[in-house]
């Protein structure tokens, strides 16, 4: 069994020797399965901006699927604060300007906010997941913090190249469970816990 930080270390190597080929399809794959969720209920979703230099999942490809097949659903995506691990949030726009961050992150430069209370449904970053539905991101807990502010039920959906290992042995209570997992070949469902 590995660690939070030795599954961080092995997943983030993983994606990083991906080819460009491989990776393409397999964003390509990620797309068609998403495409399998069910968004009626979704008014609101909020949307990573991938980091390339660490070649997470193209999200711009569910922005535009959305945009395009669901146009009644507003997107938001955010803008982080370092110093103290929150995020703000904002409705994404074709005009939107982004600028990278210290870190290398695309973000939004300014536009309208939203509340965490009005997001229905959150598209996850991560590095691996488990079958319980448990994830292992980058370490910072900025997500986790960000689901404290969300309704109950939000949606939060993680997306991954890999498939989920059997356990996180080193969760905490302030992991919080994924609602679904998106990968090129499955979708996985979690009870909460």
């Amino acid at each position: 069994m590995k660690s939070k930080n030795e599954l961080r270390h092995t997943y983030r190597a993983k994606r990083c020797q991906l080819s460009i080929a491989r990776e393409t399809v397999l964003n390509s794959m990620l797309l068609n399965q998403f495409m399998k969720i069910d968004l009626s209920k979704v008014n609101l979703l909020h949307v990573f901006i991938p980091i390339e230099k660490y070649h997470e999942p193209n999200t711009y490809a569910i922005i535009n699927y959305v945009q395009e097949f669901h146009p009644q659903i507003k997107i938001a995506v955010s803008r982080s604060n370092f110093e103290d691990y929150s995020m703000k949030h904002y409705l994404f726009d074709k005009q939107m300007r982004f600028e990278k961050n210290a870190w290398g992150i695309s973000e939004p430069t300014s536009g309208a906010e939203v509340a965490p209370s009005d997001i229905d449904m959150v598209l996850v970053p991560l590095l691996i997941f488990d079958l319980f539905g448990y994830r292992v991101g980058y370490g910072k807990g900025f997500y986790d913090r960000f689901f404290s502010q969300c309704k109950v039920d939000v949606q939060r959906i993680g997306l991954s190249f890999f498939e989920p290992i059997d356990v996180i042995t080193d969760r905490n209570e302030h992991d919080v469970q994924l609602s679904q997992a998106v990968t090129p070949y499955h979708i996985y469902h979690f009870v909460n816990e």
